[in-house]
């Protein structure tokens, strides 16, 4: 084979290949919202909470702090997982975090989310920490019924 003497080196290149960079882009957009969904589902605590038919809904807002606790009996705060060494030290982050609240509005209610299987104790110890703190109003945060098929 004889190579083309007849081409002109002094050509450059004029247009510009675009699909490996689309390509490119597509597939950090996939990555990305692949590991944002995970990322989200990894930080927030999973509660199942307990059905009531008679629960009405709530809206958040800037008036509430909510407690949670789980069936593990870990604890959070405004979905903000609590650590703590000792139960003390634990139940005092949760008072601090409550007062830090109650200077911000006097008003302020407590949402008491807790996990179906969770000990009762724990909800209860909840609104003992809330009531300690000077909250008057709380709510526990129920889900409706999932419908049954069939019925």
């Amino acid at each position: 084979m004889a190579a083309d003497t007849n081409a002109d080196d002094d050509d450059g290149i004029n247009s510009i290949n675009v699909t490996p960079l689309v390509d490119v882009m597509l597939v950090l957009l996939v990555i990305f919202m692949a590991t944002t969904t995970t990322i989200q589902d990894s930080e927030a605590m999973r509660v199942d909470k307990p059905d009531a038919k008679t629960g009405t809904k709530l809206e958040p807002n800037p008036h509430q702090i909510l407690l949670m606790c789980t069936k593990e009996g870990s604890y959070a705060i405004d979905r903000i997982k609590v650590d703590g060494e000792t139960d003390d030290k634990r139940d005092q982050v949760i008072k601090d975090a409550i007062a830090a609240k109650l200077k911000e509005d006097q008003d302020l209610q407590g949402v008491i989310q807790c996990d179906e299987a969770a000990q009762v104790g724990a909800m209860v110890h909840l609104i003992d920490l809330l009531r300690d703190s000077g909250v008057k109003k709380y709510a526990i945060a129920t889900e409706k019924p999932k419908p049954q098929e069939g019925v």
